[in-house]
C-alpha cells in the first residue's frame, strides 16, 4: 500500500455513480497507480459488487481533477449494492477504513499491518452476524456514526505502536454502537442540547457496552466501548475517570475519536482541515487527551517540523 502520495485520492467504489464517470480512475498495485478507466466509463452495480467481493474498496483519481470529481459524484448519489448474499454496508465501511488510511504517512511495517487489517475485518465482519446486523442497523439509524468508526478505527490503528492491532481496530468500529438509541433528531441537532438529551446521549457507551457483552469480544473491546468519553483530566463519562486509570486502547481510541469527528462535517460542526483539527487538539483540547500522542499523529499527518515541534 502507498500511503500519503499527494498526487492521488482514495475514493470509495460505493461512491461512484450508477451513471458514467469521465475522470481517469487507478488501482494500486505494489505501490503504483495503475489505469482502470481513461475515460468516459458507465458503471453497472455488477461491475462495482464485483470489485467489492475481490476487495478492490477504493479506486484514485489524479488530486487535480478533485473538484471536478467530487462535483460528478454529488450530482448522482448511488443506489444500493445489497443482495441477498453480499452487503453494501460493511463492504462500505471497510472503504472508509482504507480510504482513511490512504491519507496517512505510513512507514512500509504499519502499511502491511493496516492492508492485513482490512482484509481480515472484512472477514470477520460477515461472518459475524450479530456484529454485522448492529452495525448494519446504526448505519441505516445514523450513517455519520458508522462512518466515524471505520475512520477512526484507520487513525487508531496507524497510529498504534504496539499489540493488540485487532482489538483496537474492532473497538475502534464499534465505539458508538450505542447510538442506535440514540434518536437522529438529538445525534444531529444543530443547536445545544437540553439536559434531558443530554442523559440520552451519555448513556451510549453503557448502552454499547451492553449490546456487545455476549457477543465474545474481548475485554479490551468492551473496554474502549464504554470508556470512551473518559477524558485525561477526570470530566468525561460514564466514569469521570482520569488518564491514569484509562487504559492505552482507550486513551488511543479517545485521542484518535476527536480527530476523526474534527475532521468530518457535522450538522452543528465544519469540517476542519487535518492541520487545523490537529492545531485544535494542541491548543485546545489537550488538557481532555493523551498529549504523548501528538506528536506521532504530527508525523502521520506529515505535518511541517515546526508544527510536529511544539507538540
Amino acid at each position: 500500500m502507498k500511503h500519503a502520495d499527494k498526487n492521488f485520492k482514495a475514493l470509495r467504489v460505493c461512491e461512484l455513480p450508477n451513471a458514467a464517470t469521465d475522470f481517469p480512475l487507478f488501482i494500486e498495485k505494489d505501490g503504483a497507480f495503475v489505469p482502470y478507466t481513461k475515460g468516459r466509463h458507465v458503471w453497472s452495480i455488477e461491475e462495482k459488487v464485483e470489485l467489492l467481493q475481490h476487495s478492490q474498496f477504493v479506486l484514485f483519481f489524479e488530486t487535480s481533477a478533485e473538484a471536478h470529481v467530487k462535483g460528478q459524484i454529488q450530482e448522482t448519489r448511488p443506489e444500493s449494492l445489497d443482495t441477498d448474499d453480499f452487503s453494501l454496508t460493511i463492504a462500505d465501511g471497510i472503504s472508509e477504513f482504507i480510504k482513511s488510511g490512504y491519507a496517512l504517512a505510513m512507514t512500509p511495517k504499519q502499511s502491511v499491518v493496516f492492508k492485513a487489517l482490512a482484509t481480515a475485518l472484512s472477514r470477520y465482519l460477515y461472518q459475524q452476524p450479530r456484529i454485522r446486523e448492529l452495525l448494519e442497523k446504526l448505519a441505516h439509524h445514523d450513517s455519520y456514526s458508522f462512518y466515524h468508526g471505520f475512520r477512526t478505527a484507520a487513525f487508531s490503528v496507524a497510529l498504534n505502536s504496539k499489540e493488540k492491532y485487532w482489538d483496537i481496530a474492532l473497538g475502534a468500529i464499534l465505539h458508538d454502537i450505542g447510538n442506535i438509541y440514540i434518536s437522529p433528531m438529538i445525534l444531529n441537532r444543530r443547536g445545544p442540547l437540553r439536559e434531558d438529551e443530554w442523559k440520552v446521549v451519555k448513556k451510549h457507551p453503557e448502552e454499547g457496552h451492553d449490546l456487545l457483552e455476549q457477543l465474545h469480544l474481548s475485554d479490551t473491546i468492551l473496554d474502549m466501548v464504554i470508556h470512551h468519553h473518559e477524558r485525561a483530566d477526570g470530566h468525561g463519562y460514564p466514569h469521570r475517570l482520569r488518564k491514569k486509570d484509562l487504559s492505552r486502547e482507550v486513551r488511543l481510541l479517545a485521542f484518535c475519536e476527536v480527530f476523526a469527528a474534527l475532521t468530518k462535517p457535522r450538522s452543528y460542526q465544519i469540517s476542519h482541515s487535518s492541520e487545523e483539527a490537529y492545531q485544535l487538539m494542541q491548543t485546545g483540547l489537550s488538557a481532555y487527551l493523551d498529549e504523548s500522542l501528538l506528536e506521532p499523529m504530527a508525523t502521520l499527518l506529515n505535518l511541517p517540523q515546526s508544527m510536529q515541534a511544539t507538540a
